[in-house]
């Protein structure tokens, strides 16, 4: 196991996570503000463990921690971090001009002393063999619920002073569905955009496994391409409804494509 820690509350989501959704080690970690090699490595130390997610809700903390991080005797460090990346390498590899030549160069970049071309390819293809991760490109139900402001705003004229007005528009998409949910909002502050968010939950009939906002200040209190910081009511707010924060990331218009092809 890696020598540094997070907090329980946070392994514990980890677990949770893993187990319950389809995220990927990268989503969690954003989610949580943790490192992707730290999802891994807890995530492999409950494998490990023999526990089931229903045994560890009654569980010590200090006993949970204790039964995860047994050193393991089977896997090395090295192929524990390589592992890491296996999932997302899956979806890599369908990109247009994405090879295992490529993510290989990457790897080394970042991991100077990790495995050569060759047995990287062999830890890779055994991995895919053995089916242990289950990858989905296709969003599921449930899965995800993408929020924005639109860029343009809207006008109203107020009945008692005959003042024109101007009015947010919050859009909310859900990942599978498609389905939209669109309010006007007085402002983007956070108590408002968080209503809305809340609004977009009722309105939709339940909450999802995640919650993708675009990076604005009501959402995320510092903007970071891997580990932003998420507002502390928003966060407050996401853990209420069983939801996890994942923000868009900073140039990447793909992450909000649902919000940003709906019209809006």
């Amino acid at each position: 196991m890696a020598r540094k820690r997070i907090g329980m509350k946070k392994i514990r989501r980890v677990i949770e996570l893993k187990s319950g959704t389809e995220m990927s080690d990268r989503q969690i970690a954003r989610a949580l503000n943790i490192s992707r090699p730290l999802v891994g490595r807890y995530w492999e130390g409950f494998r490990e463990s023999g526990l089931r997610v229903e045994e560890i809700k009654e569980m010590a903390d200090s006993e949970l921690l204790r039964k995860i991080t047994k050193p393991s005797v089977k896997k090395s460090r090295k192929y524990l971090q390589l592992l890491d990346y296996f999932p997302s390498y899956v979806i890599e590899l369908r990109r247009k001009g994405v090879t295992l030549q490529l993510l290989w160069e990457e790897y080394k970049e970042k991991h100077a002393d990790g495995f050569q071309y060759s047995q990287f390819c062999y830890h890779f293809q055994q991995w895919r063999n053995a089916s242990e991760v289950r990858m989905h490109i296709k969003h599921k139900a449930g899965d995800k619920m993408f929020v924005d402001y639109a860029g343009q705003k809207l006008h109203y004229f107020d009945r008692e002073s005959g003042e024109e007005r101007a009015v947010e528009v919050f859009v909310a998409v859900l990942g599978a569905s498609g389905l939209t949910y669109v309010e006007a909002a007085r402002s983007q502050k956070e108590e408002d955009w968080i209503r809305s968010n809340e609004r977009a939950f009722w309105y939709f009939g339940g909450s999802t496994a995640a919650t993708v906002p675009d990076i604005l200040r009501s959402a995320v209190s510092r903007s970071d391409r891997y580990e932003p910081d998420i507002n502390p009511s928003y966060e407050e707010f996401a853990e209420h409804y069983s939801t996890v924060i994942i923000p868009a990331r900073v140039r990447e218009a793909r992450d909000k494509a649902l919000v940003l092809s709906s019209g809006f």
